[in-house]
């Protein structure tokens, strides 16, 4: 069975900007639901391909890898699918729901929405693919930004779409994710900079304390 970050039966935990095999089973084995590889090379977490496809035999297959891409070609995603490299696509750039349509029911698809107003939540609601990730609007930048929206419009947006999973992002830590649970109660949360370290990588510490809060 492919593993599936909304279908948990608590709120899932997604590690997003995973750098190497050491952050990844490290994790993985301190209870994260997900791991975010980014794959656009823009990133100051980007992995290449070839990189991530020595990881996988070393991964316990029951947690999902999602590939983070931003305007990507449709090929090489779902070729990144197809050879079991990920399970999951989350698309951060300014794919159309044209775009998002090319994917079927074949492959699963997270789309991820830089929020800042209630017309980006409007824009949220109107996207075709069924979970929706919701980050701080950050420009060109594209998540991973450190920095908290304000949770009221994924009130909304919850309100708006209530059987549609919803991910927290944006600037979420140790600090503050069991207020943004209690508030949002989202499908899952996702965190990348809230549980690094000064060199960029993953905090087993924070890592811990970050999935202790969320799952109790």
């Amino acid at each position: 069975m492919i593993p599936d970050l909304v279908k948990t039966n608590k709120v899932g935990v997604k590690i997003c900007g995973i750098r190497s095999l050491d952050d990844a089973v490290q994790c993985i084995n301190l209870g994260a639901d997900a791991l975010g590889i980014n794959f656009w090379n823009k990133s100051k977490r980007y992995v290449t391909r070839d990189i991530v496809e020595t990881w996988v035999d070393k991964l316990d297959p029951k947690v999902e890898r999602i590939g983070v891409f931003v305007d990507e070609s449709y090929e090489n995603i779902i070729s990144l699918i197809d050879d079991g490299i990920i399970h999951a696509a989350q698309l951060h750039g300014n794919e159309d729901n044209s775009f998002c349509e090319k994917f079927s029911d074949k492959y699963k698809v997270i789309r991820a929405v830089g929020i800042k107003d209630d017309e980006s939540v409007d824009n949220a609601t109107q996207i075709v693919v069924k979970t929706v990730l919701l980050d701080t609007f950050c420009g060109n930048d594209f998540g991973g930004s450190g920095h908290t929206f304000e949770w009221n419009y994924a009130k909304k947006f919850k309100s708006k779409n209530p059987e549609r999973p919803l991910i927290l992002a944006g600037g979420l830590n140790i600090s503050n994710i069991t207020t943004a649970i209690c508030e949002v109660t989202p499908s899952a949360v996702d965190v990348a900079s809230g549980v690094e370290n000064e060199s960029g990588f993953k905090d087993p510490l924070l890592v811990e304390k970050f999935i202790k809060s969320v799952k109790g």
